[in-house]
């Protein structure tokens, strides 16, 4: 192995010189899980959009690991000269040659998806080395590849998401979690008394809230300028590069969804603005829902058929991504411009999430899917009336449930109309609740 190899190797594992590495004390929800499935033998992916911590995840797990420090290695694939198959061999091997093979070794390999052919050098090692245990992160990248055959029964893939508004309270040590049925009474009882400081920290969520190295930012235009090209356009050239595509309309496309965060949207429209072939659209559409700027939501319905062939909603993966896209002033999220903002912020939050439309154009923003579903509108304003809460009725008749959920900028309160009752909370008191899904 050439020697500035083993010397760069030498500096991204400190700990192989005694030093130890100044890491952020913050861990992700994420963390305890993947502490969990360190103990089995198959391969662990992190994967997830950029910036959102994966290489602190992946430095905070080898600290914690109980092991010989010769025992452990990290090798980021960020380096140029680390991206070639050959050269990755010889970093592993080296490793592995003065490591203790009668005690657990440990791997791990960041930016992985930079390395040509991956799947098949893991399926290599792991086939081979039965004492190694690995750790490997990427970007979208990693899914965009086939190595689902390659590496079957071998790999575990843990999606870390953009920082949730719960991790973004926990860091500033502000109360994340409601576990209460009861969410009007858990209110009340614990915080209704510090409901500004919680509707300013919600606010300042939606501005910067998706990304951990923002959170003591505040400068606007660094905030704007750290998103759009340290995210956004780097993402863009990663998934167009993989997939061999046109990477100035992906991100056009992208615009186009920003623009439009929250609604319905038809290939077939996006395909006659952007003046290209329907097929290629929802190609790039798969390819940004993979890289995690986006997410898709199917219409409420039985038939996979229908969801298929009727129109869809998208979601940017964060208020934050659109305000920084689109260059939209700070000052606009105090605007009715946040109503589409938060209902993809709520959407983002829910595992298992659709909405309801019928053909009479009759909606319900979000439709929860429990033992029975439950209904959400999203109307993020200060004054509710009778009107905003006809389509969570209509659906409660058509579905025969007995509760919805109204989400709203202040309002607390319960309502029973026709034997349904409707809950009416502010989004971040909403964000909080897991009662709801217990």
């Amino acid at each position: 192995m050439e020697e500035r190899h083993t010397r760069l190797l030498v500096k991204q594992n400190p700990w192989w010189r005694g030093e130890k590495e100044a890491l952020p004390e913050f861990r992700r929800d994420i963390f305890g899980k993947l502490q969990k499935y360190a103990e089995y033998r198959q391969i662990i992916a992190i994967v997830g959009l950029r910036r959102v911590g994966k290489t602190t995840l992946l430095k905070q797990l080898i600290q914690g690991m109980d092991a010989p420090k010769n025992n452990i290695c990290y090798i980021s694939f960020d380096d140029i000269d680390f991206q070639k198959y050959e050269t990755a061999e010889e970093l592993i091997n080296y490793f592995l040659e003065f490591s203790d093979k009668s005690k657990g070794r440990f791997l791990f390999l960041d930016e992985l998806q930079k390395l040509p052919n991956w799947d098949s050098l893991l399926k290599v090692y792991y086939d081979t080395e039965k004492n190694l245990k690995m750790f490997i992160s990427g970007s979208s990248s990693l899914e965009l590849k086939n190595h689902k055959e390659t590496l079957a029964g071998r790999i575990f893939t843990f999606h870390a998401p953009i920082l949730t508004f719960k991790e973004f309270l926990r860091y500033f040590g502000m109360e994340s979690s409601i576990a209460e049925k009861d969410i009007a009474r858990a209110y009340h009882l614990k915080l209704a008394v510090k409901k500004e400081k919680y509707e300013a920290k919600f606010r300042d969520y939606l501005l910067k809230g998706a990304f951990p190295e923002l959170l003591e930012a505040n400068d606007e235009e660094f905030i704007k300028k750290y998103i759009k090209e340290s995210v956004i356009e780097k993402t863009i050239t990663d998934i167009a590069k993989a997939a061999k595509e046109d990477e100035k309309v992906i991100y056009e496309l992208l615009r186009l969804l920003a623009n439009s965060n929250s609604q319905l949207f038809e290939i077939v429209n996006l395909a006659n603005i952007l003046k290209i072939n329907r097929n290629l659209v929802s190609h790039y559409l798969t390819l940004l829902e993979k890289s995690f700027l986006i997410k898709t939501s199917y219409n409420f319905t039985a038939s996979v058929a229908k969801q298929v062939k009727a129109s869809k909603k998208q979601y940017s993966a964060h208020s934050c991504i659109v305000i920084s896209l689109l260059d939209v002033p700070f000052a606009a999220i105090d605007t009715e411009i946040a109503g589409g903002m938060v209902e993809a912020v709520i959407a983002n939050s829910i595992e298992n999430v659709s909405f309801w439309r019928t053909p009479q154009k009759e909606e319900v923003d979000i439709v929860i899917k429990l033992r029975k579903p439950v209904p959400a509108e999203v109307k993020y304003q200060s004054l509710i009336t009778s009107d905003d809460m006809k389509n969570l009725l209509k659906f409660c008749a058509v579905f025969k449930c007995n509760n919805a959920v109204l989400i709203t900028k202040h309002l607390m309160e319960k309502r029973k109309i026709k034997g349904i009752e409707i809950l009416i909370m502010p989004a971040w008191l909403f964000l909080l609740w897991e009662g709801l899904f217990q």
